[in-house]
């Protein structure tokens, strides 16, 4: 034995030496393998149920997968390194061993630089732009005719957001929440310019559990009052200070014309003012109701007054209105004869009083109190403890007022909802005040570190090596049933000059340059290719609009090459006695003898 060769397995049986020897072991290779095959399961299955940024944020982008491939790919080198010095036996070993990390690193650098993306045309449609599928937030500059894009962030999980600009090197933007859709929704809050009193209140069964209820403002005493979820009684909300006493008077109809004057309601025959129109026919009600012949007066109704007027013009012009006591100033019109209008507006005055009211009220030293008044004159009143929420019991029906606000101001916000087809994520983060939401597709100034940017989370466009012109888009059911059997789409394609490479595809923000058209069909497994860009058709909507997918997947060649040596390897182990011969687990053929482990 050489001093080279003793030297070599001196070392190996160091403390050190034997830690590699493990590593570079099958003891560890086998139970590593075998976890990343697990995860590469659970990725795909969670690839194939959500998405590509899922799979990232959850398998494949985690610290721990990464850990994993990290410790295999030490395996592999170790396992090379320790059979060192390599005899032409270990090449088939060597080259394996070689392809599996190249195949782990490029998958790596594939999953951090593939683009998919997609281009929707209809027939007679020209783009040169795809949008990606995937969620980004991109820093944006303010420009003039627009925004000029600095660096984006590809969005996977809730990972802080980092900027890789060198003015910027100190940003770090966390994320708080993210909503896959949202609506737009009104907020209370008590910080109004002026005095308003509002409350929120829940009413009839599971009140007392309610978390949340109706918001319902301060009315004036002659605004009729709102009914409440039971429907078996009103509430009006009182001003702050002010105290509503049920009226005595009862609400009456009046005619007002153009100007605002009033005119009472006569008997029929008699002439509205000088309107040239004269009231022909009039007929009230009290607990109205529509009927198979019309409005008809339910004696055992709720409380509904209504009053049905016939005008006549000089003319001969006949028109019909109906006036609801609780819908003031909106009757139903109808012209019965003639083309007159009469502009006449049938409505109610006085005090709206008809069903029995919960008055909610509050003093100016913040102590909210109630009465419940029947229009039969009876009043009932209700104390509240100063305990939030205030649960009272009204004619048999549970109530909960949540909340009182003296200085009441309602704005537009947006709340988390359910996904639907078309979705507006919101994404909210930490700024220097406070938390900020970013709106899909919208562009947000927030300072974040003393810098003041504009951030806009959303889809990104990204600039094609060519347009794409739809000619036609045709597709062939199966017969008798409305499912696509095949479909393919002509198109024109027109190369343009700039830009060339990924990053100036992403950044663009100049248009390219057009060459000469030509035409080319674009089928199921038979794509567009250039610039190492590939169109695929994918789907489509409808008969006339067409949807492909985009890729651009950098790794592809490498990744060939990989696998490709990776083949060559495991032949020359299998079929090469010269290449591979003494290799563990391979016997000597024949009883031959001259093995060793190495």
């Amino acid at each position: 034995m050489s001093t080279t060769d003793h030297t070599i397995r001196s070392w190996k049986a160091t403390p050190l030496g034997r830690v590699a020897k493990f590593i570079g072991s099958v003891r560890l290779a086998v139970p590593a393998l075998t976890l990343a095959a697990g995860a590469m399961v659970w990725g795909t299955w969670i690839e194939s149920t959500q998405d590509r940024a899922a799979a990232a944020d959850i398998v494949y982008g985690s610290w721990w997968f990464m850990l994993l491939m990290a410790l295999i790919c030490a395996s592999l080198v170790l396992s090379v390194a320790v059979r060192y010095p390599w005899k032409p036996k270990h090449t088939g070993f060597i080259i394996v061993h070689a392809s599996l990390i190249s195949l782990i690193t490029i998958g790596f650098y594939t999953m951090y630089s593939k683009i998919e993306a997609r281009v929707i045309l209809a027939e007679g449609e020209t783009s040169s732009i795809a949008v990606l599928e995937d969620r980004w937030v991109q820093l944006l500059e303010p420009s003039i005719g627009g925004a000029r894009t600095l660096d984006r962030f590809f969005l996977a999980g809730d990972k802080p957001i980092r900027f890789d600009l060198e003015s910027l090197s100190d940003i770090r933007i966390e994320i708080l929440e993210q909503w896959d859709n949202s609506a737009e929704v009104t907020k209370i809050t008590d910080d109004g310019t002026n005095p308003f009193h509002a409350i929120e209140i829940a009413a009839g069964p599971g009140a007392r559990e309610a978390e949340s209820g109706d918001w319902l403002g301060q009315l004036i005493a002659t605004d009729p009052a709102i009914p409440s979820n039971a429907a078996a009684f009103a509430v009006r909300v009182i001003a702050t200070g002010e105290t509503w006493t049920p009226p005595t008077e009862r609400p009456y109809a009046v005619i007002t014309d153009s100007s605002g004057t009033e005119y009472a309601l006569g008997a029929a025959g008699e002439p509205i003012g000088q309107t040239g129109w004269t009231l022909t026919e009039i007929a009230q009600f009290q607990r109205a109701t529509i009927g198979e012949s019309g409005l008809i007066d339910r004696p055992d109704g709720p409380a509904n007054p209504a009053t049905l007027v016939v005008l006549t013009h000089a003319d001969g012009s006949v028109e019909q209105q109906i006036g609801f006591e609780k819908f003031r100033g909106e009757p139903f019109v109808q012209q019965q004869s003639g083309e007159t209008p009469s502009g006449l507006v049938l409505t109610y005055l006085g005090p709206s009083f008809t069903d029995p009211t919960l008055a909610i009220m509050r003093d100016d030293d913040g102590t909210v109190h109630a009465i419940l008044a029947d229009p039969d004159g009876s009043v009932e009143t209700f104390a509240h403890d100063g305990a939030w929420p205030w649960h009272l019991t009204v004619m048999g029906t549970p109530v909960s007022v949540l909340r009182s606000y003296p200085n009441a101001r309602a704005s537009k916000v947006l709340a988390e909802a359910d996904a639907q087809d078309s979705n507006s994520p919101v994404l909210t983060i930490s700024t220097d005040s406070g938390p900020e939401q970013l709106v899909w597709n919208t562009p947000t100034p927030v300072t974040v570190g003393g810098h003041e940017l504009v951030l806009q989370y959303g889809s990104v466009q990204v600039q094609l090596p060519f347009a794409l012109e739809l000619v036609d888009f045709r597709k062939l059911d199966y017969p008798g049933v409305d499912m696509a059997m095949a479909f393919e789409s002509d198109v024109m394609v027109t190369n343009l000059a700039s830009p060339r490479s990924v990053n100036a595809a992403l950044l663009a923000s100049e248009g390219p340059t057009l060459a000469d058209p030509f035409e080319f069909k674009i089928f199921m497994n038979h794509p567009y290719e250039q610039d190492g860009w590939k169109v695929y058709q994918a789907s489509f909507i409808g008969d006339s609009i067409t949807v492909f997918q985009v890729t651009y997947d950098p790794g592809l060649v490498p990744m060939y090459i990989a696998c490709t040596t990776l083949c060559i390897g495991i032949l020359l182990i299998f079929y090469s006695r010269k290449l591979s011969f003494g290799h563990p687990g391979i016997p000597a053929p024949f009883g031959e003898s001259g093995t060793t482990k190495e």
